[in-house]
């Protein structure tokens, strides 16, 4: 019984080493998930600003066609 009782103590140590390990290597893997969430969101960001910035020189472009287009034709 004895016997029986220090194997389950060994597995048990084992087991919460191997806990321990896991647990250091998720709090890694959680910093790096963290620093692509906040490039994801930065890289949206980017995005949407420049969204804006084609939709307002589409608009400009579209109200002062008629000027750009004879200032290309030469007249």
């Amino acid at each position: 019984m004895y016997q029986k009782t220090d194997e389950l103590v060994e597995r048990v140590s084992a087991t919460e080493s191997a806990v321990s390990k896991l647990n250091a290597d998720m709090t890694s893997v959680k910093e790096v998930t963290a620093e692509v969430t906040r490039w994801k969101l930065m890289g949206l960001g980017a995005l949407g600003v420049t969204g804006m910035a084609a939709a307002a020189l589409a608009s400009l472009i579209t109200a002062y066609w008629t000027d750009i287009w004879r200032v290309l034709r030469g007249g």
